[in-house]
């Protein structure tokens, strides 16, 4: 089971995307950015048609004690997909 921690429905650049996913994966490995354009052909339809970016953790990062971790992960993606 995942936790939603960051979505968005504004398009980054392919580069602020990478960086978003280069910094999960040094900072927080066990966070993961997914996107998903539907309308792309190969994509099944999702999100009514949009573009929708989401950063997702474990269950466990709904705890309590993992509130800062939340919040650093808001505020880089905030600041990488800006």
């Amino acid at each position: 089971m995942t936790k939603l921690l960051y979505l968005t429905e504004i398009k980054p650049s392919r580069k602020c995307a990478r960086q978003l996913a280069d910094w999960l994966k040094a900072n927080h490995p066990d966070c993961s950015f997914t996107e998903v354009n539907v309308d792309r052909k190969a994509s099944p339809p999702q999100n009514g048609g949009r573009y929708m970016g989401r950063v997702d953790g474990p269950a466990y990062w709904a705890e309590p004690d993992r509130a800062a971790d939340r919040q650093a992960i808001l505020d880089g993606a905030r600041r990488l997909l800006a």
